[in-house]
């Protein structure tokens, strides 16, 4: 598995990088920057996600809508996924689950996504007495969830909030988490500047609902202050989504959660010195250049064991990452899998896909 690491990074990484911080900037041929991912997936595909199976688990701080993609026949791997502030599993994932360079590494998982509290889609009102849960929490009700299922070892696919509760996981319950995908992973505490933001956003959207000022901010955290680089198709996509929330009450919750996180507690190992508190499971860290995450995830990687950690900082790419450029995150996430013995068998796609107004070919997805 080491050299199956090392052969990644080889194939990732120009050799002149230093070996604690691998700034990978890969890019598609000819993607259409103004344009959404969705405009690529099949309408069938979205509408088979959409219809995913469904259910609730209960857990000792509340329900986690679990939704289950694939037939655990033939399939011993599984693929949890969890959100960030802002999206529910279909928001987050639907595109890129459904893009057809990422079915053949699909093909290999039964994948198991989950929901914050509150955050699913057409989610009813949280009661006025439910107390939301903690980061440490809500790690504590995802292993609950791997106990429901009987889940031994799983692969997590995070992103922002998503990722910092699976780090928790990872360090709590190492043999449960044999690989960690990070998007715009974080594990210090909520910056002064970015609590003050997120408590008034989620004191608006507990009172008044879905306000400017909430969309502004949760813009600014997908796509970073430079509009210059926004993606005009993205951001409308997400304002819309925003403004169909049901109930802005519930996304308050988790932002004030989110703005009260605590740093986790990891440390890089050093030689010939007594062992720190890190991550034994691999970790892949994700990152966009025009993401405002990027000095946050840089602070991560310094915190890594550079012998089972990758850092990639994708050109051309925000937050959305999975949206910006899907085909460079498929091939990460095939040479990084390939490292621990996943999909072995796989070769990563080229990295370009059709011209936006061109069909795609290859199989389609099953979601």
């Amino acid at each position: 598995f080491v050299k199956k690491m090392s052969s990644m990074r080889r194939s990732l990484v120009n050799d002149d990088h230093e070996a604690d911080c691998w700034d990978v900037s890969l890019t598609l041929d000819s993607v259409n920057e103004k344009a959404s991912l969705r405009r690529y997936v099949d309408e069938a595909d979205t509408h088979a996600f959409h219809s995913l199976e469904t259910e609730f688990v209960k857990t000792k701080k509340g329900d986690i809508l679990v939704a289950i993609q694939g037939k655990s026949e033939n399939k011993k791997s599984v693929l949890l996924t969890l959100h960030d502030i802002g999206q529910n599993h279909i928001v987050a994932f639907q595109s890129f689950f459904c893009f057809h360079q990422l079915k053949p590494l699909l093909d290999n998982f039964i994948v198991y996504h989950l929901n914050f509290p509150g955050q699913h889609e057409n989610a009813e009102a949280l009661p006025e007495n439910y107390v939301y849960p903690t980061m440490d929490e809500m790690a504590d009700m995802v292993e609950e969830v791997l106990q429901y299922y009987n889940i031994k070892k799983s692969v997590c696919f995070g992103i922002g909030a998503g990722a910092n509760v699976f780090t928790r996981l990872a360090l709590k319950k190492t043999f449960n988490v044999d690989c960690l995908i990070a998007i715009n992973g974080v594990v210090n505490a909520c910056s002064w500047v970015d609590w003050s933001y997120e408590k008034l956003m989620s004191y608006y959207l507990k009172t008044k609902g879905m306000t400017q000022f909430s969309v502004d901010y949760l813009r600014y955290h997908f796509f970073g202050r430079n509009e210059e680089n926004y993606n005009n198709d993205l951001v409308s996509m997400m304002v819309d989504q925003l403004n169909r929330i049901k109930y802005p009450r519930n996304l308050g919750l988790f932002i004030e959660s989110h703005a009260r996180r605590t740093p986790i507690n990891i440390s890089r190992p050093v030689s010939n010195q007594s062992p720190m508190t890190t991550l034994k499971c691999g970790v892949l860290l994700i990152t966009g250049d025009n993401s405002p995450a990027v000095d946050d995830t840089v602070d991560m990687n310094s915190k890594l064991d550079p012998t089972n950690s990758t850092w990639m900082k994708i050109s051309s790419a925000s937050t959305l990452v999975l949206e910006e450029q899907p085909n460079t995150v498929v091939n990460a996430l095939i040479y990084f899998l390939q490292g621990y013995g996943y999909v072995l068998k796989l070769r990563a796609p080229a990295l370009s896909v059709p011209a936006i107004d061109t069909p795609v070919d290859g199989p389609s997805a099953i979601c």
